[in-house]
């Protein structure tokens, strides 16, 4: 499979096609790349949600759900996260291809004008501004949230280790904000957000299916051409954190019964440097994969714990090792962590653990071509980075990683954080079973 196809739609946007016939649906997402702002990220956040709500054509959710249905149950998703220092917002939406419609229909145009209406045309009141019903809902709902995010420990400690980590860096905004800063949100300051949004919003659009991509083209540049300014440049700051100077301790406590230890680790490395494929090896030897390093020993020899793993997020630079365990067994599963990076740092695994860890990842590269959501993550976050890189070559990069490349990728390691959840409940561990959202939002 190649690279996608770059269409200069128009100065405000820019289309990424990768054709394939391999599925009977299409993906298309259409988002705006904006910096992260500790005012402004919150309340982009909560105006996705009251625009979603209702517009001057479809005026509530119940007019929206039911064109998606006569658009044949259209997906329309609300696309709103992280990607290093940047947030990405806007919609994406899961198609059928029209050549298994009956009549062969072409839905891009019909979801792109769903699109439009919901950004530039929402349900405002006499005086011009958005329904305060909907903003006091949606306030409420993302307060919720917020407060919700307690109730999965896993996450909550993975958070909060990134607002302690990032804390003077862009991506330590929490992408919600704080109850306290939802709840001083206004009308007024909502739909003036909108206005200096949606003023000189550029889109970066990417396809993958079967759809003509000139079509695509004509329909982006007929529903939102108008509403966009001329499209900056994508690329990241090259300027990151390489290296912590010193480690930071963070300690809280909630009431739950398995605590989370997290040590996050400065690489030097993202994913637009070289060290890019034996530092992602190095992750999956490490704590990745199902014999990987970590598992073996913090989890099945010594036992110190209910999951250990790492997750090594590339558009940062960072690598985190994410421990549950009973509050009890912190110092020795620290130790017991901190033993284990050392050994990769050292060289103390076999070929085999090696290759298992190549292969693992390998295997997960492969898996992309199964799914148009995961081949459109895949290439618009290579895009962000200014990466041009297919996953085959990928896979054989992977395969070509050498023990001293991983030794060396290990050895970059700088410790830069570690935080301890200490749960203060006694009695039945709280259910969890290893799967969670890592650092990469």
């Amino acid at each position: 499979m190649t690279t996608p196809t770059v269409y200069r739609v128009s100065d405000g946007i820019a289309l990424r096609v990768l054709s394939t016939d391999r599925f009977k649906a299409g993906m298309l997402s259409v988002s705006a790349v904006l910096p992260i702002d500790r005012k402004k990220t919150p309340l982009t956040s909560l105006l996705l949600s009251v625009l979603r709500r209702g517009t001057e054509k479809y005026p509530s959710l119940a007019e929206i759900n039911r064109r998606l249905d006569y658009l044949y149950g259209t997906v329309l998703s609300i696309r709103n996260f992280y990607r290093g220092d940047c947030q990405i917002i806007g919609f994406s939406a899961d198609l059928l291809d029209g050549s298994y419609l009956p009549m062969g229909e072409d839905l891009t145009d019909g979801i792109l004008e769903l699109i439009e209406e919901i950004l530039f045309h929402p349900c405002l009141d006499e005086n011009g501004l958005l329904l305060p019903k909907y903003v006091e809902s949606e306030k409420q709902l993302q307060i919720d949230a917020i407060r919700a995010q307690k109730n999965n420990p896993r996450v909550y400690a993975s958070d909060r280790c990134r607002e302690w980590m990032m804390a003077n860096e862009p991506s330590g905004v929490p992408i919600y904000g704080t109850e306290e800063e939802i709840l001083a949100v206004s009308t007024e300051e909502l739909t003036a957000h909108w206005h200096s949004l949606l003023d000189g919003i550029s889109f970066d659009c990417f396809y993958v299916g079967q759809a003509d991509a000139t079509e695509l083209c004509n329909a982006l540049r007929e529903r939102l051409a108008d509403h966009t300014a001329e499209r900056p440049a994508l690329l990241f700051d090259k300027d990151f954190v390489k290296s912590a100077k010193v480690t930071h301790r963070y300690e809280e406590e909630l009431p739950v019964s398995q605590g989370q230890l997290l040590l996050a680790y400065r690489t030097g490395t993202r994913l637009d440097g070289d060290g890019f494929y034996a530092l992602s090896v190095m992750n999956e030897l490490l704590g990745l994969s199902p014999v990987s390093k970590l598992f073996v020993n913090v989890r099945e020899r010594l036992s110190l714990c209910y999951f250990c793993s790492s997750h090594y997020n590339a558009y940062k630079g960072i690598l985190t090792v994410h421990c549950g365990l009973d509050p009890k067994n912190r110092v020795l599963a620290e130790s017991e962590i901190l033993s284990q990076v050392d050994a990769v740092r050292h060289g103390e695994f076999s070929d085999w653990e090696l290759d298992a860890a190549k292969k693992s990842l390998i295997n997960a590269y492969r898996q992309l071509q199964d799914s148009p959501v995961a081949l459109e993550n895949f290439y618009f976050g290579r895009t962000l980075m200014g990466v041009c890189t297919t996953a085959e070559e990928c896979r054989a990069a992977f395969d070509a990683v050498t023990r001293s490349d991983v030794t060396e990728a290990a050895r970059a390691l700088s410790l830069d954080t570690v935080y301890f959840l200490n749960g203060t409940l006694a009695g039945e561990e709280d259910f969890d079973d290893g799967e969670g959202v890592e650092f990469d939002e």
